[in-house]
């Protein structure tokens, strides 16, 4: 077999094997397939998620890396949920973790941000919402407006221009 036979089939069973793929943006990646041993939990992460049980859904999403340790929307919603239990080291770890394996990972560039706003860090909210106007544009096609299509980034937005109403007003003196 020559050499870029070889390439070509090494590329084929890497794109077909499962494996992670960092230049698939998290909207595009395909979704667990019934065989996936992440499926379930990941399923009830997900029904976690939506219902508000912080909880469950760092225990379902915890088992669904374990399968799939590259699965970025996992660590996301992690870091949400810790975010949501106070634990704010732990998110910003989980929510690097998963810009890591998808730096284009819109849920986890609104989160991340809205993160630094709670913890009143402005600059690197504002530096988060650059990152994901970035993210939202790679993504729009056709003549679709990105600001308008991407929820994300308006709920950034929006979070960003409250914390800057609410920090220029003035505070009550005592």
């Amino acid at each position: 077999m020559r050499l870029w036979q070889s390439i070509v089939l090494a590329l084929l069973w890497a794109l077909t094997s499962g494996a992670p793929a960092g230049a698939i943006d998290s909207d595009m990646a395909p979704p667990p397939t019934p065989a996936d041993p992440a499926r379930d939990d990941y399923a009830a992460g997900l029904a976690a998620f939506e219902a508000g049980d912080w909880q469950a859904v760092l225990d379902h999403m915890g088992k669904a890396i374990q399968a799939r340790p590259w699965h970025a929307d996992a660590y996301n919603r992690m870091g949400f949920a810790s975010r949501k239990l106070g634990d704010y080291d732990r998110a910003l770890r989980l929510y690097d973790k998963a810009l890591e394996l998808d730096p284009h990972h819109r849920g986890a560039l609104e989160y991340l941000g809205e993160a630094y706003l709670e913890l009143d860090r402005p600059h690197d909210a504002a530096a988060l919402l650059e990152r994901l106007a970035t993210a939202c544009q790679r993504v729009a096609h056709g003549g679709v407006d990105w600001q308008d299509s991407c929820g994300e980034w308006q709920d950034l937005k929006a979070a960003y221009d409250a914390y800057g109403d609410a920090s220029a007003r003035p505070t009550a003196v005592q």
